[in-house]
């Protein structure tokens, strides 16, 4: 009787194991699915993730194929890729209502911006984010993940080897390429005591589609038709990027 207790308890103990590997197994699948969902309700884009690696007790998780697509009716395809994203979590705030990222870094992306004679598909796409910023504030957003909504605060992040490819509707079939500048931003969401996903995202996209600008203006292509929509969307953008935008159409 005591031996059949015993070998009771020994399976049960197995099958707690078991249990407990299966959740730390299935947490990279868990960040996949809420990239995939916050992002494309966010920016109301097709947003693909392959895959996440994570490791619970490092906090060290990495996110592999990272892709935004182009709104409608913009044709460039994706609008936002990323091969490798690297991230270092603090694992004792992964079940706060705030978690804290150590450090970010988004590696050797491919940024296409594509400008027609209405605007272009990267600032349409922080339009939608800045619509989502509005629904979330309340700790909801309208997603399929269950459970309130996580803040963030990032200590460090870097974007780095980023490439630009810049497409121009009266150029069709051309384009033309650039190298951005690392973009290295602090402590996001520290004054604010955490953000939630959209303000985050906003934090991020405002100073990368300043610096993806700035990369478009130093490209070969004609773009004087086009600077007049990029100009009425850079109204909230550097000095540095109204004053190359107004020396482009003075040319």
């Amino acid at each position: 009787m005591r031996r059949g207790l015993t070998i009771a308890m020994i399976g049960i103990v197995i099958l707690f194991c078991a249990a407990i590997i299966t959740v730390y197994l299935s947490i990279g699948s868990v960040i996949t699915t809420t990239v995939v969902s916050y992002g494309s309700a966010i920016t109301q884009t097709n947003v693909t993730l392959r895959e996440t690696e994570f490791s619970p007790t490092t906090g060290e998780a990495e996110l592999l194929d990272l892709a935004v697509t182009s709104p409608a009716p913009y044709t460039a395809q994706p609008a936002f890729l990323s091969p490798r994203i690297k991230m270092q979590i603090d694992p004792q705030t992964v079940n706060n209502d705030t978690i804290v990222i150590k450090r970010i870094e988004i590696e050797a992306p491919e940024i296409t911006y594509e400008i027609t004679k209405s605007g272009d598909n990267l600032r349409t796409i922080r339009t939608h984010i800045k619509e989502a910023i509005t629904t979330e504030s309340g700790g909801a957003f309208p997603t399929d993940r269950p459970g309130p909504v996580k803040k963030f605060i990032v200590n460090d992040l870097y974007i780095t080897n980023a490439v630009v490819i810049v497409q121009a509707g009266a150029l069709v079939g051309k384009k033309a390429t650039a190298i951005l500048e690392t973009l290295h931003l602090e402590d996001l969401g520290r004054d604010e005591d955490g953000l939630y996903p959209a303000a985050l995202i906003e934090k991020i996209y405002g100073p990368l589609l300043q610096a993806t600008t700035l990369a478009a203006l130093s490209t070969d292509l004609n773009l004087s038709d086009q600077a007049l929509n990029i100009l009425r969307g850079a109204s909230d953008e550097t000095e540095e990027v109204i004053d190359r935008l107004k020396n482009l159409l003075e040319k």
